[in-house]
């Protein structure tokens, strides 16, 4: 912890996951910093979809005010819905948080613009082997 600008060393609890009777250097809590799941962008939509649909609601700007969010985030989240079946399938059945965070918004927007369902699925898979190898 710093107090006026030097570094002040304090005694405590280990953080959560940490098992070492080392000192805890920034090295070491970085490597074992917790990976924060985040919502999918495929369930963000499929929720905006399922509210689009209600009889009440009758344009995406309504959608967009009940969610707190503009009309265009609306459409561009409700654009990833133009994906191809098994991509979303897929995308819903990830256990893995890392895997999961990695399938963002702007990384699927890329894919959901193409209208051929087998060059989405080639496109997919690409950025796949791509994020695979680079890790």
């Amino acid at each position: 912890m710093y107090s006026d600008k030097k570094l002040r060393i304090m005694e405590g609890k280990i953080p959560y996951g940490i098992k070492t009777d080392k000192r805890i250097t920034r090295q070491l809590l970085r490597q074992n910093k917790a990976i924060i799941p985040k919502i999918s962008p495929i369930e963000t939509a499929l929720e905006y979809a399922k509210i689009y649909a209600e009889p009440s609601i009758v344009s995406k700007l309504q959608v967009a005010q009940k969610f707190g969010v503009t009309r265009a985030r609306v459409c561009q989240m409700m654009n990833l819905l133009n994906l191809d079946n098994k991509i979303i399938e897929y995308l819903l059945n990830i256990k893995d948080t890392k895997e999961k965070n990695y399938w963002t918004e702007r990384r699927l927007r890329q894919i959901a613009v193409v209208k051929e369902q087998d060059e989405q699925i080639r496109k997919f898979g690409r950025i796949a082997y791509n994020a695979i190898n680079c890790d």
